[in-house]
């Protein structure tokens, strides 16, 4: 493995681990109005989703430590490539690291209906849909080194094409930006007029949007 895809590695196994204070953490995108979600208030299906996915972040922790000692980077290929999109994106700064992430796993990932799915699953696979798009972005934005709390999923209801939608979010210069595998432009939260935001998924677990009603 190159000596930087080694480096890059390490410091992606040591940053998944979740923080251990909140002190810097922002509000939500699209405006702090959310309330936890568990299995005791009409929130099991997601939060049961979300427990599990974050469960497949945690095993592909474990390839990523796999990888460290591996001499053969073809089992490693997705770890590669996931790391190469960070580390082409680190040679830009603020919104431009983002938008280099945002344009290349849009550029990568082929949108086909898919399940829920790890990172490293949506890079070996190179398809699916607004799901696996997120999920590979949020990734790719922690290798890059944004900090967890900087970093949100969001359901959103596209009042356009009336269906549910995922993006993820940024928090970058005191504001949100949205990569969103629907377009390559970056726009903050507050340009996102056709999308009603839902639920937020991090690694503090799941919240619902106060004005959401579509759990109850």
């Amino acid at each position: 493995m190159h000596i930087a895809i080694f480096v890059t590695v390490v410091t992606l196994v040591v940053g998944f681990a979740v923080p251990t204070s909140a002190d810097d953490r922002p509000s939500d995108p699209f405006g702090n109005h959310t309330a936890e979600l568990t299995n005791e208030n009409n929130g099991a299906p997601l939060v049961e989703i979300w427990e599990s996915l974050r469960d497949k972040v945690l095993l592909d922790k474990l390839h990523y430590r796999s990888c460290l000692e591996s001499i053969d980077t073809t089992s490693c290929a997705s770890v590669s490539t996931l790391v190469k999109i960070a580390e082409e994106a680190r040679q830009n700064q603020g919104k431009a690291l983002l938008g280099h992430l945002n344009r290349s796993i849009n550029l990568m990932i082929k949108p086909v209906l898919s399940d829920w799915t790890g990172p490293l699953e949506a890079i070996s696979m190179r398809n699916g849909d607004c799901k696996s798009y997120s999920i590979a972005k949020y990734a790719a934005a922690r290798v890059a080194g944004i900090p967890p709390e900087h970093i949100r999923l969001v359901i959103v209801h596209n009042r356009r094409h009336n269906e549910d939608h995922m993006v993820a979010a940024v928090f970058q210069d005191q504001e949100w930006l949205i990569l969103d595998n629907l377009t390559n432009l970056l726009l903050r939260d507050s340009e996102k007029r056709d999308y009603e935001p839902l639920a937020i998924l991090d690694y503090r677990g799941v919240r619902r949007y106060l004005s959401a009603f579509w759990m109850d």
